[in-house]
């Protein structure tokens, strides 16, 4: 993948992302930044149609994209006939993949990065979608003692993003090899005799989250055992910082869990505090939580906010209260199982 800016080359990652929508090609053109004035002014709107897109690299800010939706469905045709789109994004590059490829070559940079007077673009990119690409999910339990057939699950999603070309890699570090390996610190502790659980614990590691919770969701439709033998769920997440304590999704609903989980770390004092928020589809509890599996997902705050980018190494990863986490949901289980 290689891209310049009047001729300057760009470092992919650093500089510039491919958006997961975009197509391969190759080429050069002049920028055109989209004139803003097509929201309000009929006489930009005809101006911008007949402009010859083919010929030029569309330049648009995010928030732009849905107000273009809003008009009719010719001018974002006529976007999408463009050479090639950069997308400008307000704070920083946040990379992620997709199930579709539209038909251009397409970039996400910051705004502040390129160059408002920035004349010309040449581009190549490399993609292909693989339909019916095969991702596994990883599951193993410890036997309960008392109620075998009865389960508390602890789950992470093992995927991240790869790399875009040869050289740019996503590690992921916080997202999310800190969940999947409090996962696995947790099937450890309950794999000693000495710790064998009265209810079953399933540990599941999900693939394909990243590309929309296709692991999870995946097996919510084929089950190992019966979801209805699921007497809690706890779902790993974003776990490597925690400075600023811990959100619970889906709290707000499970009130009498979040009581529990808080009354633990007030007596122990594992994080710094814990706050909760309403059920989202942002990680791999949704689709279980949607069958009726009481479910949360947790993940901390504070610390560094690489996300989705190729600073989140481990090396920037601070850890500050991993342990204080593994310590309130063993807890947390415990009491589950009384």
């Amino acid at each position: 993948m290689k891209l310049k800016i009047d001729g300057k080359p760009l470092a992919c990652g650093k500089d510039y992302i491919i958006a997961p929508v975009s197509e391969k090609g190759k080429g050069r053109g002049n920028l055109t930044f989209l004139d803003t004035l097509i929201f309000t002014q009929e006489a930009a709107r005809q101006r911008f149609m007949k402009q010859n897109t083919k010929r030029n690299i569309l330049v648009y800010e995010s928030q732009h994209y849905a107000r273009l939706t809003e008009l009719p469905v010719e001018y974002l045709q006529h976007m999408h006939e463009a050479k090639a789109l950069i997308e400008l994004q307000k704070e920083k590059l946040t990379a992620s993949v997709s199930t579709a490829q539209q038909s251009h070559p397409a970039f996400d940079m910051v705004k502040k990065d390129l160059n408002p007077q920035a004349k010309k673009a040449s581009f190549r990119v490399d993609a292909k979608l693989i339909k019916g690409y095969q991702s596994q999910n990883v599951i193993g339990y410890v036997r309960g003692k008392k109620y075998p057939d009865q389960y508390l699950v602890v789950s992470a999603h093992y995927d991240h993003l790869g790399r875009m070309g040869k050289e740019t890699y996503f590690p992921g570090a916080n997202d999310n090899a800190s969940g999947t390996s409090l996962l696995l610190e947790l099937a450890r502790y309950y794999a000693l005799p000495e710790n064998q659980p009265d209810y079953s614990i399933a540990f599941m590691a999900f693939g394909a989250e990243e590309a929309g919770l296709i692991g999870s969701k995946f097996y919510t439709e084929h089950p190992k055992f019966p979801l209805g033998q699921i007497k809690f769920m706890i779902n790993l997440d974003l776990l490597g910082t925690g400075d600023e304590g811990m959100m619970v999704v889906n709290g707000t609903r499970l009130g009498e869990e979040f009581d529990l989980l808080k009354k633990i770390n007030d007596e122990k004092g594992y994080l710094p505090k814990l706050q909760k928020r309403d059920n989202a589809p942002n990680s791999d509890h949704f689709f279980f939580a949607r069958k009726g599996v009481r479910a949360v997902f947790v993940y901390t705050l504070g610390g560094p906010k690489f996300y989705h980018d190729i600073y989140d190494r481990p090396e920037t990863l601070p850890l500050t209260k991993f342990a204080g986490s593994f310590g309130l949901i063993r807890d947390f289980l415990e009491k589950m199982e009384q």
